[in-house]
């Protein structure tokens, strides 16, 4: 299966928007306070499944989030049929 790299980077732009990037920048820089307050409520044993577990409720939020805005993924769909129809001019240029 080839993965078409545009289409993939357009999928990315859509569920991870700029306005997301900024609040996990900031959750990054607040690791600490919140490793410290995870660490609390969370035996150290189950640590790994217990961040997984945030991990993926995290991915599954954002990409509910992604799916819920009807113009938003209108456009996507717009997007990667552009870029469809862009290579499939290109690969008919000899």
């Amino acid at each position: 299966m080839d993965v078409n790299t545009r289409v993939l980077k357009a999928y990315l732009n859509h569920f991870l928007p700029r306005e997301v990037v900024g609040p996990v920048i900031i959750v990054f820089s607040l690791e600490g306070v919140i490793d410290g307050i995870f660490n609390l409520y969370v035996p150290d044993k189950y640590t790994t499944l217990g961040w997984g577990i945030v991990f993926v409720l995290s991915i599954i939020i954002v990409a509910y989030w992604g799916t819920v805005d009807e113009q938003a993924v209108e456009e996507l769909q717009d997007r990667i049929d552009e870029i469809e129809e862009q290579e499939a001019t290109d690969n008919e240029t000899p």
